[in-house]
Formats: C-alpha cells, structure tokens, sequence
C-alpha cells in the first residue's frame, strides 16, 4: 500500500508539472482566439482539454499548476543553469546567464520547461526556432495520446496478459514464466537465467536480474546469491505489495554484446497507425546500459541511446537523457570502447517488420513504443509502451517531430476520432495540416451546427 500511494502521489506531481509547462501555451491560445489561423489540430486539442479539467483531481492540478508557476519556473531554471551552465559555457561559449534568460523565454514561447532546455540541446545554434518543432510531453502524454486512446482494448500494458495475447497472435515476445501476485506460488523457479520485473511498473524501477550460477542457485551480482527456494520465497514476498512477473533472461546478438554494460540492450520502435490503419515506423533509438547497471537499459536508469536511421540502421552518436550535459555525445561505448557512431543493427528490416506485424494486433492504440530485443536468432519484443515518452526519440534525432510525418498523423487521428474537433480546426484554414484531412470542410454555419450537437466532451475516452 505505502508503495501504491507513492507511485500515485509521484503521479500526480508529474501532472501538476504538465500543467505548468503547458500553461503558457494554453493562456496564449485563448489570447489569440480570435485569429484561428493560428492554430493546429495538435495545439487545438491540448488547449481545448486543458481548460476542461475532468473531475475533482484533475481541477485540483489546474490549481496548483497556476499557483506554483512562478516559483517553479524560477527555481528549476536556477538549478540547470548551476547544473549545466558552466559545461554548455566551456563547450559552446554561451555565458551562463544567457542560458538562464533564455529558459525563461522559451518557457513563455513555447511551454518549455528548464530540463527540455538541456534534453533538446536548445542552448545550441537558433534554440528558439528548433523548439516550436518539439511535440512537448505535456501535449503527448496527458492529452493527444489520451484523447486517441479508446476505452476497452488489447493489453498492451497488461505485462502479464501480454505474451499470451502476443503467443497466441503468432507475434514473438518474451515469454513470462511465472506470475506472482501474492497468492499462489509454484513448486520451483525454472534452472536458467531470469528477470524479474513490476507487473505494471515503467522506466526499469523495480527489475531484478538473476542468474543460475550452479543447480538451483541464483546470483544477483557479485554480492548477493541465494538457493532457488529462498528465491522464490523472497519474490513471492515481494508480489504481495506488489504483482510481478518473471520471464527468461535474454542475451543480445554477438555483434551488439560489447554495446552494453550487461542489461539486454533494445531498440525503442515508435509506430503510429497511418491513413489505411497500418502502422508505420516514425522513429527509433538503440538504448545501452553502462557503469554498474547491469540490469536495465533504460535511460531513466541512467543509460544511452543512439539515433536508428530508419532506412540502413545505423546508430548515430549516443548520449544520456540530457537534464545532465556532462557526457556529452560519445561515438564509443565508454565502459567498453566498442564503436556506436556508424554501427549497423543486425536484423533491422526484420525488427521494423516485427514492430509493425505487432501494431496490427494492438490497433485499438494509434501510437505504440516498441521495445525490441536483438537476438543471435532475431528480434523479439520485451514489451509494448502505450504511452510512449517522444522525448526519448526526439532528443536523439536531434529535431521535433511535431512538423514532420508524427503530426500529420496526430492530426490525422484526432480529426478522425473527435468529429467537433474537426469542426473547429476547420476554421483554422491552415492548408498543412487539413491536407492531411482528406473530408472537405463544411459550411460554417453548418460547423457551429455540428459542434452545438457533438461537444468535444463528448467524445473524450476514458482512461
């Protein structure tokens, strides 16, 4: 319980930043309400669900986003100036009180926060112009990505329920072994490798990696080994605060094993359904543990990533998450010195084909995250990420995604699922982004009609 209350209250803070973020975005489009030329099918579905906040939680984020922007905006912008001011000065002769001066004017421009200043790399070149091309995670995750999302679906977020729908799909997935939610326990742990991960947990928090290092004896790491029951005993344990699953560890491909730190290294595929319902691949990045973390790959975990050319599948440079600049971007792996910059994935045709094959099976959802695995054998899916973090793939392309073939297809899917939406946005008279809506639009009056019948409200998913 005292787990669950604090992913909740963790949750709910994360909110409240969204709402910070996306208040300058929200207050400027009601400024300018009365030149709808201005606007977007992406920016007109935020704005629109930003000033209609959905129960008393929701309200209650509101207020405190309004309250707390000041003094937030500064005192995050104070702390990444000191974080990173004087390494961006050294590398790129930017004085650190311009860098402060700059987050703050970005935060009124565009919604961007101090951390996104650093992730986006904005201190270099025209940062003002790159940012209006970021799709924002205020936008994605608590917003455009939910309005898409539909009721009832697949499982895409059900670890446990999700191999068996993959298996039975003929769709290659990580198998889980074990599901353990406090209540039953089996007889034994199978001899061999495992991983052991949260049912419904994100970003690696909470993932163990255990290794047969003699018959029914587990090692995790140099210090600490158990016998397969005392295992067992612990997970089971465990899974009474909170259900887990246990699937066989994997091993990457031979020429991807000198990427890593020892976590199985994945590519994160972002697929989104296009105009025939198909998914497509807009984006991916190859993610690599190193230091001490062995477990995971994660970048939230402190690992790397490189940018995936989505024709040849070669990595680009890879770096960190970015909120911290001091490593910098690396074209070798700093714990192995093995070559990222110009290294070609094994199996990439076949890992873009799995991605999308898999997407046909979870079409209740318009965007999915892939993360993949690489084996001697092929590519296998670890998991599915229905509220994938664009961050992760905007930050190591290196340029937003909002102008490129993601928002054409964002407003594609908004137009399509949310009729009085489409009505508004069809006074926008913006020619980019109605080509990408092929239903001409109506008469004016006949829009005010069609939004007095339908309200937007009316057509919002639940979660």
């Amino acid at each position: 319980m005292p787990r669950v209350m604090g992913l909740d209250l963790s949750a709910r803070a994360e909110r409240i930043v969204y709402r910070i973020a996306g208040l300058p975005v929200a207050v400027s489009a009601l400024i300018a309400a009365s030149q709808p030329d201005q606007g977007d099918a992406l920016q007109s579905a935020f704005v629109w669900r930003y000033w209609h906040p959905d129960g008393p939680g929701e309200w209650s984020e509101l207020a405190g986003g309004l309250v707390a922007w000041p003094l937030a905006l500064v005192i995050a912008a104070l702390w990444y100036t000191w974080r990173n001011g004087a390494v961006v000065r050294r590398r790129h002769g930017k004085p650190a009180a311009t860098q402060f001066w700059e987050q703050l004017k970005l935060y009124f421009s565009a919604g961007l926060l101090p951390p996104w200043y650093y992730i986006f790399s904005l201190y270099e070149g025209d940062g003002s112009r790159r940012a209006r091309g970021y799709l924002q995670r205020f936008e994605t995750k608590p917003t455009l990505f939910r309005l898409l999302k539909r009721k009832k679906g697949s499982p895409l977020t059900h670890k446990a329920r999700f191999a068996e729908y993959c298996r039975q799909r003929g769709i290659r997935c990580v198998a889980t072994l074990i599901e353990l939610d406090g209540r039953g326990v089996p007889a034994r742990l199978p001899d061999r490798d495992l991983f052991v991960k949260p049912a419904r947990g994100r970003g690696g928090t909470g993932a163990e990696r255990w290794d047969l290092v003699a018959p029914s004896k587990f090692a995790n790491g140099p210090r600490e080994a158990m016998s397969s029951s005392a295992l067992l005993e612990r997970l089971a344990s465990r899974s009474r605060s909170e259900p887990i699953i246990v699937q066989p560890r994997l091993r990457p491909h031979e020429r991807l094993s000198d990427l890593t730190a020892g976590a199985l290294p994945t590519v994160r595929i972002v697929t989104c359904l296009n105009e025939a319902g198909r998914g497509e691949v807009i984006g991916a990045v190859f993610r690599m543990s190193i230091g001490t973390n062995r477990t995971v790959d994660n970048l939230h975990a402190g690992g790397l990533a490189a940018a995936v050319d989505l024709v040849s599948g070669q990595l680009s440079r890879a770096t960190n998450l970015g909120a911290d600049v001091r490593l910098g971007w690396l074209s070798v792996h700093p714990d192995t010195n093995a070559t990222i910059e110009g290294r070609t994935l094994p199996y990439w045709e076949a890992a873009k084909r799995l991605a999308v094959r898999a997407h046909r099976e979870f079409a209740d959802r318009v965007v999915i995250g892939w993360d993949i695995a690489i084996l001697d054998d092929g590519p296998i899916i670890v998991e599915g990420n229905g509220n994938p973090d664009m961050d992760i793939v905007q930050r190591f392309m290196r340029e937003g995604l909002r102008e490129q073939r993601f928002g054409e297809l964002l407003a594609y899917h908004l137009r399509q699922r949310l009729p009085a939406l489409d009505a508004r946005l069809c006074a926008s008279r913006d020619p980019p982004l109605h080509a990408a809506h092929e239903a001409p639009c109506h008469h004016p009056h006949q829009r005010q009609a069609d939004a007095g019948r339908v309200g937007l409200g009316a057509q919002l998913p639940k979660e």
